[in-house]
């Protein structure tokens, strides 16, 4: 029969719409980038805090024959069971206020919301592999901001064991 069919793809049959929803995804990607950056500075103050508090322990640690990779492992491995703990009890609470904005659901105000909704009530869907994801991303970004005490805390001088703060 001879008909003029072609595929293209959802944005370019979209238009300018596809265009707009590329761009919120961006603009919400870099958002979520700039959390993350966030929270790196602020794990990474509270573990050289927490590693420069205990100077005197790792010196100590050091002059009875700790290893550098004994005390990087244990100051990243503090990191590591305090990431498992507060990210689960993060997703716990997360995955509590998804639940109850599914069962709710979130009312569009506007047309645009409507249009971005896909309906009149935004249904939040809660997701086993997300969850997943979201502990993997709270390690990683736990680890990475961690690294730079770890290290510190390895430099420290068994010297330094001796000398008492006042």
């Amino acid at each position: 029969q001879k008909l003029e069919i072609k595929a293209i793809s959802w944005q370019q049959a979209s238009g300018i719409l596809g265009q707009i929803i590329t761009f919120f995804r961006g603009v919400l990607l870099l958002a979520v980038f700039f959390i993350f950056g966030i929270a790196m500075v602020i794990i990474n103050n509270a573990m050289m805090m927490a590693t420069l508090q205990r100077t005197q322990m790792i010196g100590t640690m050091r002059a009875i024959g700790a290893q550098r990779s004994l005390i990087l492992t244990m100051v990243l491995a503090e990191s590591v069971v305090l990431g498992v703990l507060f990210g689960g009890i993060g997703i716990a609470l997360g995955s509590a206020v998804m639940s109850w904005l599914h069962t709710r659901g979130i009312p569009a105000p506007n047309d645009v919301a409507y249009f971005f909704f896909s309906g009149p009530k935004l249904l939040p869907d809660l997701n086993g592999g997300n969850l997943v994801v979201a502990l993997v991303i709270i390690l990683v970004v736990t680890l990475l901001s961690t690294l730079f005490p770890a290290v510190i805390a390895t430099r420290v001088s068994p010297l330094r064991a001796m000398q008492s703060d006042e």
